[in-house]
């Protein structure tokens, strides 16, 4: 009797993790790809939701790889970011588990001054953000100032990758939208110059302050891109604009 042969995709349940993340990520790529893709039959509502479930998902999948890095109960705690919303770098140096406290605040800083400054969508992840304050803090920049430590910081996040997958949105005003290596870029830095500035009353005024960090990183673009690479111009940058906030 003939045998009838049948094509085999393994589950994600006998994956390991990280390739089963692979899968989960290239699915929702393709997803993406075909929703793109102009489609007279599918009405707009229809495809505006499952861009949004795929949003979720993509979501959802950096999340899953937070857990995986051993992170999961404190990221998934959705107060963490909110409570340190008016937390300067100072203050997160002084938190148990610092590395963690400066994930979450940078998490709640970055998803705030991307749509300022017209990215569309993306990723922050907490993880590699953890990582680049470790680094930064074991390269002995603390040990200088602020100043060093937080141009050790931006620097790391950048070559880390800490934000990715960005779009950028069309812009109403006149102007080219920013790209997305520059988006990258000028978030972080506002981020920085964030946890360096003097905080006044609560979140409504640490959050007016952010999006004000964000102005004055668009405005030093050329600047924050030639510095990035060298910690003593970074470093002098920082340093001459923390005080003018």
């Amino acid at each position: 009797m003939p045998t009838t042969q049948r094509s085999f995709t393994p589950s994600a349940a006998r994956l390991p993790l990280k390739d089963a993340l692979r899968m989960l990520r290239f699915t929702m790529k393709r997803g993406r790809g075909f929703l793109d893709t102009p489609l007279d039959p599918i009405p707009s509502p229809i495809s505006d939701v499952a861009r949004s479930v795929l949003r979720d998902f993509d979501q959802i999948a950096d999340r899953v790889n937070d857990m995986a890095a051993g992170l999961s109960r404190r990221f998934l705690d959705s107060g963490g970011g909110e409570s340190l919303s008016t937390a300067t770098l100072e203050d997160i140096e002084h938190i148990g588990h610092a590395e963690i406290a400066f994930a979450q605040a940078a998490y709640h800083g970055l998803t705030r001054a991307l749509p300022h400054l017209g990215a569309s969508e993306g990723l922050v992840s907490e993880v590699r953000s953890a990582e680049a304050y470790k680094a930064a803090i074991q390269s002995g920049a603390a040990e200088k100032d602020r100043f060093a430590l937080a141009a050790a910081l931006m620097q790391e996040m950048v070559d880390r990758g800490v934000i990715r997958d960005l779009l950028p949105a069309a812009r109403e005003e006149e102007g080219e939208p920013l790209t997305e290596e520059e988006l990258e870029k000028l978030a972080i830095f506002a981020l920085i110059l964030w946890f360096l500035a003097e905080r006044q009353d609560g979140p409504e005024d640490a959050e007016a302050l952010l999006l004000t960090c964000c102005d004055m990183a668009e405005a030093l673009k050329t600047e924050v891109t030639e510095c990035l690479g060298d910690a003593e111009r970074l470093r002098a940058l920082l340093s001459a604009y923390a005080d003018k906030i």
